[in-house]
Order: C-alpha cells, then structure tokens, then sequence
C-alpha cells in the first residue's frame, strides 16, 4: 500500500462494556487541521440514523504527543494538526443496538457496520485502507474484506479504499461457520445464536440459491461472499457488495413458510451484489455518507429485487409454482389493504424513504406505500407485459442483464429520471410508447394496478375472497389494535373504514362495545356477531377522557386473493405462463 494509506484498528478489550475501541492512523499528513467525519447513514438503509451520537472518548496524538481538537458540526471532529507527519485518533463507539444496520457488542459476539465505526477524511478517501481487528480470546472473524493474515487474537483485512471498507461489515465471535463454494469461490454462513435450523439443510438451500443467481448472471462478481446471519428476535437483511447481513428470528426456520420467508430474504440480499451494488441510479454513488442521496428509483432497486427474490427461490426448487402464485397473491391483497396506494406513487415512495419508510407511523398506511411491496408487483406486471409485448421474444430478465452489462462496461449508474425507461425501450422496443405509459401511470403516477388485465397475459385467473371462518363473518370496524392489559389500545384507522369516517383515532383505549367490557379476542367475537349495516356505540379513554363512539359497521372486505392458471387459457397464453413460471425462460 502506498505511503499515504488509512490504518484502522477495531478491538473490543471490554465486550461487556458495549465499547468498541477504533483508532484511525493517517501516515504524512500535510495539512495544517485533519477533520474526521463519521457517516450519518449507511448504504442500503435510506434514513439518517446520527451514528455520532455512539461516539465518546475521542483524543488524537502526533508521534505520541497529544493534539488539540474540537468538533465543528454534529459528525466531524477538527484535529489541530500544525506539524503534519503521522496522526493518529482514537475513540470509542457504544455498540448496543442489535440490527442490521447498526453496531452490538456483548460478552457473545461482536458486529460491527462499517459506517458506524469509522471515521474518514475526505482528503483520504479513496486511499487504501489496513484494518487490524483485535478480539478476545478463542474468537474469529468473519466479513467481506479482503483477508490479509494474522493469529493469536488479531486479524488484518485490506480494502480498496473507504467505499469498500463501510460496504464490508465486520462479525467478531464464536460463531458457527457453514462454508461451501460456487465457481471455485468460497462463501460462508456465519451463524451467531442458535435455533431450529438444520445446518445442512440450509448450506445447501443457500448454495442452490447462490448457483440459481449465478447462472442467471453467468458468473459472479466477487472473490468471497459471507452469510452473517444473527439468530435472535425480528427479521432483516442489508446487502453489501461481497457479503450481507440477516438478522432472523431463531425459531424461524420452521414451520416450512417461514422458513421459506427466510430464503427469500437470502435471495434478495444476494441480488443486490448486482442490482443496486452495480446496477443503480446515479445517485446511489459515489456516496455523500453526511446526508440524503435522494432518488425516485429506489422502487427499481428494492421492488425489481423483491420480485425476483420469490423467482430464484422457485428456479431454485425451494417452492412449487404455486406456492410462487400464493406469495403474489399474499403480497397483492397487503397492497390492496393499504389506502397510501393512492395518494404516494412509487416515485414518491422512493424518495421520501429517508423520511417515511423507515418511520411509519399511524398514519402510514393511508398515506404511503412501499416501493418494495408496490415495487414488486409493479417489476411483475411490467415482466408480463414486455413478454406479452414482444411475444415471449424479450422479458425483464433480458432488461437486468442488460443494466448489468452496462454497469460492468460503464462502472456507473444510470440516469434519472429515465434510464431505466431508456434501458427498457432498447432492450424490448418502445411498442408505441406502451412501456412509457406503464411507468407514468403505475410508478410515475398513482394509478391502480390492472393486476386482473395483465395477469391475464399468462392465463392466470385472479379472484378474491374472505378467510375461511366458522359462522358468519361479522362487520368490519376498519382498525388496527394492539392488547394493553385488559384494554385494547387503537394502532391505526384505516381511512377507507367506517371507524374513520365517525371518528375514532389511533391511541385511543377501547375499554367496551355496547357497554360491555372487551378485550381483543372480545372484540373480534363481538364484530363477529354483527351485521353489516348495524351500529355500535364503542367506549374509549382518549387522554383520559370517556368518550362514546357509534360508528356505523361495513361489510368486511375481500382479504385473500387466489391466483391460478385459467383452464380456459389460450395456447399464447398457456405459452406464456409456463415460460414465465419456468425461471428463466421466455
């Protein structure tokens, strides 16, 4: 490395202290004050999350001499630096926040997100970069970086510059490890916890995904890949450029659809070492890691990848056709239940997400969507459409190669607000503007999806219905609830619902309906009793207050949807349908 390389050294002397300890060490300074920014995001999870306010303890030093320093805004420390030469900082990053996109440290293990340790200088950052990983005892490291050796405790790993150091988090521990290779390179499951996994069972379902991504790309893009999956409680995932992080609930393995949500998540992680790593909006790198990187096309990037993470998953063998058809319609019916649908555009929802998605509140559902949902179904209907389009001669598959090729020839994004549209029409043809209007009504616009229309390209029959029930199926309140003690607390008020229209709010403390006391399991009993076009008088303490609410009670809406092949499709487009349900074929 040249003479002007980052050093970094991350230990963790004190795990149960929650402080990881990082020093950052720039050789030949020049340069009369040193400032050293630590990102306010990181890549992949569009929300500023302030990671400085972790930091304590900061000091610098000058061939071991103290230098003076202030902090001149809420992420830069200003290091006095009037001799130059060899200046080295240190602090201390409080790490107890169990996500994937944060930092946790405990007496088990150690994880680290790169953004959130380590500080840069501007000037420095596309130097190379050491990083020296010190662990206690018996303890192993894995991450994407490049391995450069060591032992006894202490582990060094290269990168390329700054970039390639935050997009490689780093796992410390005693972790199991599951390793397996594809096209000769190797990749490893770290597991930190335990649960109802079956380790066989899920190398070789995470290896059939991995060879079904590989085949769709025709190679892959990277020397290693690691697996970091910690088992404790929630679900999550974020992708980096050679490895991703899964944080999965340990009793989640089984029973087999959870487990299968799971191989999605694996699957979508995985594709995103080409779409959004490498296929990408211009906005989304180089980074600005000290504030928003806005862009309308995060629905491409997260939607197009949740569509295809359900196809690898089927090109896989890990699910049946129809079990692939259920998961749309699953997916279709939450979209349908949202009222947001109709007032954010996928869009909107890609650049407010810095905003709104990472911060739903109750009013989240009548007024935003999401772009990985939406943006799914949207990837879906716009793949059918191509195939109907060109009759089965191009698809989206075709479209994603060709950014990736792109990618690969260009090494940057493409343009906003049309490149994606520019790709779509040079790769299918423009068919009369049909593809324009697709993305001006349905991802531009807030038109509702015609699921029944294009669905039917490929024959599928589409229809809704009401979960199996015992008796009648009551009337609809049109609220979400949560169980607070003996009470029942109101999480949101769908707008489209009658308990909207006369007036009960989220927060509110359903106590009784008709004067009668009702828990939740009360609650749903008594609606059950209802018909539709009836009335109830619903108490509520709302900021301490007794209130009576009569809201008028509606019929309860279609909440499943079924889709499956027509038998009375034509031959086009039984053609269709099974090309489409054969990844990945025309």
């Amino acid at each position: 490395m040249s003479g002007h390389r980052v050093a970094y050294t991350l230990a963790m002397s004190r795990p149960h202290s929650h402080l990881f300890e990082v020093t950052v060490t720039l050789e030949g300074w020049a340069e009369p004050a040193l400032d050293l920014v630590l990102p306010s995001w990181t890549p992949g999870s569009y929300m500023i999350r302030e990671y400085a306010r972790h930091v304590q303890d900061f000091r610098a030093e000058r061939e071991g001499q103290p230098l003076s320093w202030t902090k001149t805004a809420k992420d830069t420390w200003r290091v006095n630096t009037p001799a130059g030469g060899r200046v080295r900082a240190s602090y201390a990053v409080y790490a107890h926040d169990l996500s994937v996109r944060t930092c946790h440290l405990d007496g088990t293990h150690g994880f680290a997100t790169g953004a959130a340790v380590f500080m840069y200088a501007a000037a420095r950052a596309h130097a190379p970069v050491s990083v020296e990983v010190v662990v206690p005892q018996r303890w192993q490291v894995a991450t994407g970086l490049e391995p450069l050796g060591g032992g006894n405790g202490i582990f060094r790993f290269g990168a390329r510059d700054y970039d390639e150091l935050v997009d490689c988090p780093i796992e410390c521990g005693t972790h199991r490890v599951l390793a397996f290779e594809v096209d000769g390179k190797p990749h490893k499951i770290a597991l930190w916890g335990r649960g109802n996994e079956t380790e066989e069972r899920l190398s070789a379902d995470v290896k059939s995904i991995v060879e079904s991504e590989r085949a769709f790309f025709g190679g892959l893009p990277y020397d290693r890949y690691a697996f970091l999956v910690h088992l404790a409680s929630g679900r999550g995932g974020l992708e980096h450029r050679n490895s991703a992080v899964f944080l999965v609930d340990r009793w989640g393995f089984r029973p087999r659809a959870a487990y299968e949500a799971f191989l999605e998540l694996i699957a979508h992680e995985l594709f995103h070492v080409w779409n959004v790593k490498r296929i990408r909006p211009k906005p989304l790198g180089p980074f600005d890691y000290r504030s928003e990187n806005h862009t309308r096309q995060l629905w491409a990037v997260e939607g197009i990848t949740s569509y295809y993470e359900k196809r690898f998953v089927l090109a896989a063998g890990l699910y049946s056709r129809e079990r692939f058809l259920a998961r749309l319609g699953e997916e279709i019916a939450i979209l349908q239940a949202t009222p947001g649908r109709t007032r954010q555009s996928l869009e909107g929802a890609s650049f407010d997400a810095w905003i709104k998605f990472y911060r739903p509140d109750e009013n989240s559902v009548n007024s935003a969507v999401s772009y990985y949902l939406k943006g799914a179904l949207a990837a879906c209907l716009l793949d059918l459409e191509i195939r109907a389009a060109t009759v089965r001669a191009k698809c989206l598959d075709d479209v994603v190669r060709h950014l990736a090729s792109e990618a690969d020839r260009s090494g940057s994004g493409f343009a906003e607000p049309d490149g994606f549209l520019a790709a779509l029409e040079q790769v299918a043809g423009a068919h009369g503007g049909a593809f324009r209007r697709f993305m001006e009504r349905f991802v531009a616009g807030t038109d509702e999806l015609e699921l029944e229309r294009i669905l039917g390209h490929a024959g599928i029959k589409f229809t809704w219905s009401r979960p199996p029930a015992e008796g009648d199926r009551g009337a609809w309140l049109g609220v979400a609830t949560r169980p607070e003690g003996r009470s029942i607390i109101v999480t949101s008020v769908r707008s489209d619902g009658p308990a909207f229209a006369a007036g009960l709010y989220a927060g509110d403390e359903i106590v009784a309906l008709d004067g009668h006391r009702v828990d939740g399991g009360r609650l749903a009993a008594r609606l059950a009793e209802r018909a539709p076009g009836s009335s109830a008088r619903v108490s509520v303490f709302r900021r301490d207050e007794l209130l009576d609410v009569t809201v008028p009670l509606a019929e309860p809406p279609l909440e499943v949807v079924t889709l499956a092949p027509d038998p009375e499709s034509t031959t086009a487009q039984a053609g269709l349908r099974e090309a489409w349900l054969s990844p990945f074929q025309r």
